[in-house]
């Protein structure tokens, strides 16, 4: 087969797999059902890919690595108003990319807990926004007596809780500028939380 027609085939696969995955979700889509999109056999996709997690992957690859690019941009705040200001400048970030590749940023938030991949955006943000807080909680902690452990599954709960919110916001339905202010809202709304609860320990 022509060089030219094989990348045909493996593009035509790519485009029907986002339809898929879209429409279905991960979990709910087969190869089969990529195969008829595409207008193949499944054995054809096969020969390009080994699996739906190998096909994912390969969707999912370049979005991923541009948001976890940014996160490594945003790097950790000092104080509840450096981490909330950072966080917007990811979100933003996050916005623009969304705006640019909607169905797979769509399939790669809504995949997060249903297929083992390299590219979880969900837990590298997760970590990210709890490496962050880490140093706010410290003064929360040293006037409760809270321990290390108690401390890191403190940042870790939070951290959860954002992400799902900032996901949750991302996935409901309204366009670029309405989910850019409910995120907004929702980091301000997130943020007088922490400073209140700092304040009252």
């Amino acid at each position: 087969m022509p060089q030219v027609l094989k990348e045909e085939v493996r593009n035509s696969i790519l485009n029907a797999a986002v339809k898929i995955f879209r429409e279905k979700d991960y979990n709910k889509s087969s190869m089969n059902a990529i195969a008829v999109e595409a207008g193949i056999s499944v054995g054809n996709i096969y020969r390009y890919f080994k699996n739906k997690e190998e096909l994912f992957d390969v969707i999912v690859k370049d979005l991923a690595e541009k948001i976890m690019s940014v996160m490594d941009r945003c790097k950790c705040g000092e104080s509840i108003d450096d981490v909330f200001i950072l966080l917007k400048e990811c979100i933003s970030d996050f916005i623009d990319l969304y705006s640019t590749n909607e169905d797979v940023f769509i399939i790669l938030i809504k995949a997060t807990d249903q297929v083992k991949t390299k590219y979880n955006v969900e837990k590298a943000m997760t970590e990210y926004m709890s490496k962050s807080l880490n140093e706010i909680a410290k003064n929360f902690c040293r006037k409760n007596d809270m321990t290390d452990e108690d401390l890191e599954n403190l940042c870790m709960t939070l951290s959860t809780s954002l992400t799902k919110g900032v996901n949750y916001i991302i996935l409901s339905n309204g366009g670029v500028e309405d989910m850019k202010r409910r995120l907004f809202n929702y980091l301000d709304f997130m943020r007088i939380g922490f400073i209140e609860n700092v304040k009252l320990h």
